[in-house]
């Protein structure tokens, strides 16, 4: 029973890609939807694409190694995208671009958008192929096929659907599969509690030290403050369905909801974590929610909640994929490789870096040891390296001069690739504290700096005079 559940979801999804093909006409459908996405489609699309491995199994796998501070994971993320989609969301509509480093030329010139644009896709491979790992290691349970092997058909699904419809097709299945989570996680607390008993009776029955909130330590803690201190979520795979969306205040009221909708699927995350170490307390952590689901709770229930974790999975790498295949078509080949490229042309390499790009992330997540949610964030740092000078050009009345702006974004990124390759990790903390503090540090240099900056020029009010200030 379990196992048919998982496989007429996975059937479903192909069948919502190939919907997805049906409005794909052109490269801006295939990128953007047209920029015709529903506002209900696309809050619970950008939701989906946060409430990934990371926040379902692997926050489960939190709470079962170090307890109830394992919240601090999903609740940060929560918080994180709300005032990322509160600042960027309709920014990013209105201005009609397709990608970020297509803003951030604009701002700080062509030096800008290729060092974001790489960067940026080299950074969101390890977080897809953790989405693959984790979707791979729940079939492998199920079916008792090898892992590798289990890891390759979860593959071989997310990139056939997001390369068949684009935007639309992961609209569709987003919307599916955060449905599908909400309600696996949904029956997943009612069984509990009736089984269980409530929240407070599960944690008298942890080992000492589970009820710690500091027991996530500080290279955990930092690594999900520097996600919230950089914005993390001012990011292509966010804010490409944000202008996706019919009008600038439809997408950022998707993107505050879609913050909303994070918090209870992390606290029954948790729930299950803690069930699954009272219950089976010698599992590696990894497996503790599909193993919890499997042996705990009814089939149909444990069905139910599986095939809601490989939706999470599925609606962050298909995200993902696609957003960095986007970066890669705009901001590399037809920026610098071929301007005059045709429509069709673009369509095409579109559907291509897809199919790369997922392959990539195929081979890393085959090979893969660390801990899922470090997995997620492991090369996160380098994607503070823009923070800064963006919000300077959107907010402060001082804007950085167009070299100092760029060279602020190459130090960041390099510096946040030299912190998050050294071991032990500098000071103590994760690099993606650290390089945000630089980021931030450096931007304010820049700005305080009378050769760094200049005053930005305002129009007058109107009926005084319509020139600008000189």
């Amino acid at each position: 029973m379990t196992l048919s559940i998982v496989i007429i979801y996975l059937s479903v999804c192909m069948l919502l890609g190939f919907a997805g093909k049906l409005r794909t006409k052109s490269s801006e459908d295939y990128a953007l939807a047209g920029r015709k996405m529903p506002a209900w489609m696309a809050t619970l699309s950008i939701a989906a694409t946060l409430v990934g491995s990371g926040v379902t199994v692997g926050v489960g796998e939190l709470a079962y190694s170090v307890g109830i501070s394992s919240i601090l994971y999903p609740t940060i993320l929560g918080i994180c995208l709300f005032f990322s989609m509160w600042l960027a969301a309709a920014r990013f509509r209105k201005s009609l671009k397709y990608t970020i480093p297509e803003m951030l030329e604009d701002y700080y010139g062509s030096h800008a958008r290729i060092i974001v644009a790489i960067i940026g896709i080299i950074i969101f491979i390890p977080p897809t192929a953790a989405q693959f790992l984790v979707a791979g290691m729940i079939l492998s349970t199920l079916t008792g096929i090898s892992q590798g092997l289990a890891i390759s058909i979860a593959a071989f699904v997310i990139i056939a659907y997001v390369m068949i419809g684009g935007m639309w097709a992961i609209g569709y299945t987003d919307a599916f599969q955060m449905l599908f989570i909400y309600l696996g996680l949904t029956l997943l607390a009612i069984f509990s509690i009736i089984k269980f008993g409530g929240y407070g009776t599960i944690l008298a029955q942890l080992p000492a030290g589970h009820s710690s909130w500091s027991a996530i330590g500080p290279i955990r803690l930092t690594a999900y403050l520097g996600v919230l201190l950089m914005f993390g979520f001012i990011s292509q795979a966010w804010l490409q369905k944000s202008a996706a969306v019919e009008t600038p205040a439809k997408a950022k009221w998707s993107g505050l909801i879609a913050g909303l909708l994070i918090f209870p699927v992390g606290f029954l995350a948790v729930f299950a974590g803690l069930i699954a170490r009272i219950t089976l307390p010698e599992i590696n952590p990894a497996m503790a929610v599909p193993k919890v689901m499997l042996t705990v709770f009814p089939p149909v229930i444990g069905g139910i909640f599986l095939a809601a974790v490989i939706a999470a999975c599925m609606s962050c790498a298909d995200s993902w994929i696609h957003s960095s295949a986007t970066v890669f078509v705009r901001d590399i080949y037809q920026r610098y490789i071929n301007p005059r490229a045709s429509d069709q042309r673009v369509f095409g390499y579109s559907v291509l870096v897809c199919l790369l790009y997922g392959v990539l992330a195929w081979l890393l997540a085959l090979t893969a040891r660390q801990e899922i949610i470090m997995l997620v964030l492991l090369f996160i740092a380098p994607g503070a390296l823009f923070i800064g000078p963006l919000l300077a050009a959107w907010f402060s009345p001082r804007k950085l001069k167009k070299g100092i702006g760029s060279a602020i974004i190459l130090v960041v990124a390099m510096l946040g690739i030299l912190l998050s390759l050294k071991r032990p990790f500098l000071w103590g903390v994760h690099p993606a504290f650290s390089t945000t503090i630089i980021a931030y540090v450096l931007t304010a240099l820049g700005l305080l700096l009378p050769w760094t900056s200049y005053q930005s020029q305002r129009p007058r009010q109107i009926g005084k005079s319509t020139s600008t200030v000189s």
